[in-house]
């Protein structure tokens, strides 16, 4: 039912081959020979570790730890976790799965949150123990307990999939044994049971007689409410308070639950999708945590990708006692990803009564007081322009029409290996703004749109089939070539007004001269399209309001405006207060961009902006009429 991100290592695409040939069993007891093997361990008394040898294919497991040999020199307990979390059943990866989180968050969280000897630690959604490894390695090496007595006494898990349980016992098992302890029974306190659904005080009555856990830790499961049956999204709905609004993602309710299984003077901490910030599914749970007051510290990683999947991701560490503030870092570099580096991490204080929980703003003090003076500036940018999405078809391969096959009224298109003539009449000029880099990239655009729309009295409307096959019969032949793919969008789901409609009606009506901007893009990249016929798309476009009375009251125009938006101040301020992807692409998106702001311009000052060609001289110039220390 459950699932967590994953990070493959080195070496372990093997694993994922030999599924394809070999049972899951038997794969799994090749691991744990080859762990023994190449670690050169030998059990004489351990119970469980001695059955699963008993037990073995020794054909089989002997043909899969000689592949192993050819690609693991070394095979440590990291490796054995991971190596464990590739083999869930393909079936079972979207419901159940549970997947490799890198030591280096394991062993930073657990560092942060066992800070004395004898405390409870548990992991609620434990997979193959990365967590409770991470937290018995630490308590032997702070405090000198054996692995026996930690296991027994300090770790507790629980899983939705019974082999992660099994797989869990087994890895701690393994600890002991490569640290010399081999004792021939281990009480487990690792349970079978969805954690969500689970009366905790009848499954672990001894730590509730005092009051609960000391500490939570985890990674846990990042499942997308698409993929949670009716059944069971109502069943969340009604039992957890931070699932109660949109298209929630199910490690919103591990927060809540961590918090209720905590002691009063606990600590918890999650690495989890940073999303939570700013998405509208995760304003109960912003609401939660700000309410109850249970930050203490926040490890944004912002566009890193920690794990090898498309998941940004932050650790959160949260105390049942009611916090004023808390302390915000963000990660920019991959080498700031080591032990040292985190722990070395110079934090700013953010005030939880001054966070918007509509969406949390965090920033680095610095970059606090940067962001209010530019948005104490006299003029909004939504106040001064329109800001639109592009046009949006869900098909665009469909529809694009090379411009520059013009011949005798029409355009070829070429579609599964044949040539179809396009009237001209049907057809548009449209930009696709992440495909252009300059502004000499826009002006030497020739890209065309199949365009079955008809503006009247200043609205758009879809063309009827019977005109578009009537004044249109040669498009209308090729989209009825194309009928199949276009049924196609959404997974076939669509409620289209008809077959050959766009996807969506936006961007449709907006006409005008214009600034263009990608969605993503590292630096400012706003471009001029003076075609006002134009139609955009893969971004947004500022045009002048209709009513722009302001515009022209501060003497800017689209020209000067242009020179502002691509500044290092744009850039500045977009960096800091959007979302960003992998590789440090933050987003142009209109709710980002909005609420920037402009000072007042003389005339002068606006004549200056539009003339002045040099970058770092109109830099400099914005940097000193904002009085930002950037």
């Amino acid at each position: 039912m459950y699932t967590t991100i994953s990070m493959l290592i080195p070496g372990m695409k093997i694993i994922i081959e030999l599924k394809i040939k070999y049972v899951i069993k038997d794969i799994e007891d090749a691991l744990i020979l080859y762990f023994l093997n190449i670690n050169n361990l030998t059990v004489k008394n351990n119970a469980l570790i001695k059955l699963i040898i008993s037990e073995l294919n020794k054909v089989k497991t002997n043909e899969i730890t000689n592949i192993l040999s050819h690609h693991f020199n070394k095979f440590n307990l990291s490796d054995l976790i991971n190596a464990f979390e590739l083999l869930i059943p393909d079936e079972d990866k979207k419901l159940n799965g549970a997947f490799f989180t890198p030591s280096i968050i394991t062993e930073y969280i657990a560092s942060e949150t066992i800070k004395f000897n004898g405390l409870t630690i548990c992991d609620p959604s434990c997979g193959c123990g990365a967590f409770l490894v991470a937290a018995a390695n630490h308590i032997n090496k702070a405090f000198g307990m054996n692995y026996y007595n930690i296991i027994r006494n300090n770790l507790y898990g629980i899983d939705i999939s019974d082999y992660s349980v099994r797989r869990a016992k087994i890895v701690l098992t393994l600890l002991m044994l490569e640290n010399g302890e081999d004792v021939a029974d281990v009480h487990f306190n690792i349970i079978h049971a969805d954690s969500l659904k689970s009366t905790w005080q009848k499954l672990f009555p001894e730590i509730f007689k005092k009051g609960g856990f000391d500490a939570v830790i985890g990674n846990p499961p990042y499942v997308k409410y698409q993929d949670l049956s009716p059944s069971l999204r109502k069943d969340l709905f009604n039992n957890w308070q931070t699932l109660k609004k949109g298209t929630y993602n199910l490690y919103f309710a591990f927060f809540e639950l961590g918090i209720n299984i905590l002691k009063k003077d606990g600590i918890l901490g999650y690495i989890t999708p940073n999303n939570y910030f700013t998405s509208l599914s995760g304003l109960t749970l912003r609401e939660y945590l700000t309410h109850n007051k249970l930050l203490t510290r926040i490890i944004d990683f912002n566009h890193l990708k920690v794990f090898d999947v498309q998941t940004y991701t932050c650790i959160t560490l949260l105390t049942k006692s009611e916090n004023e503030v808390f302390l915000y870092e963000k990660i920019d570099k991959y080498e700031n990803l080591n032990i040292e580096a985190l722990k070395r991490i110079k934090y700013s204080t953010i005030n939880i009564s001054q966070l918007n929980n509509k969406k949390w703003r965090l920033l680095r003090s610095t970059d606090q007081e940067n962001i209010k003076i530019i948005e104490n500036m006299e003029l909004s940018l939504r106040d001064l322009v329109d800001i639109r999405v592009g046009i949006a078809t869900c098909k665009d391969n469909v529809y694009f029409v090379d411009g520059r096959t013009y011949a005798n009224g029409y355009y070829n298109k070429h579609y599964k290996g044949m040539d179809y003539p396009i009237e001209a009449g049907i057809t548009k000029p449209i930009v696709k703004i992440s495909d252009f880099k300059s502004q000499k990239d826009i002006n030497d655009n020739k890209r065309r749109i199949i365009f079955p729309y008809i503006k009247i009295n200043g609205k758009v409307e879809l063309l009827s089939e019977n005109t578009l096959k009537n004044k249109y019969p040669e498009c209308y032949k090729y989209l009825l070539a194309a009928k199949e793919e276009l049924d196609s969008r959404d997974k076939g789901h669509t409620d289209y007004p008809n077959w050959y409609a766009y996807a969506r009606t936006q961007g449709l009506n907006f006409w005008g001269r214009k600034l263009l901007t990608p969605t993503f893009s590292a630096e400012p990249r706003f471009l001029i399209e003076d075609d006002r016929e134009m139609l955009f798309c893969n971004g947004y476009a500022i045009f002048e309001k209709e009513n722009a009375n302001l515009f022209h009251r501060i003497h800017i125009d689209l020209d000067a405006l242009a020179k502002i938006l691509n500044s290092k101040i744009m850039g500045y301020y977009v960096s800091n207060t959007s979302v960003q992807i992998e590789g440090g692409y933050p987003c142009y998106q209109k709710n980002f961009i909005e609420h920037f702001k402009l000072p007042l311009f003389s005339p002068e000052e606006i004549e200056y902006l539009k003339h002045e060609n040099n970058k770092n001289k109109l830099d400099d110039f914005l940097t000193d009429k904002y009085r930002v220390n950037i």
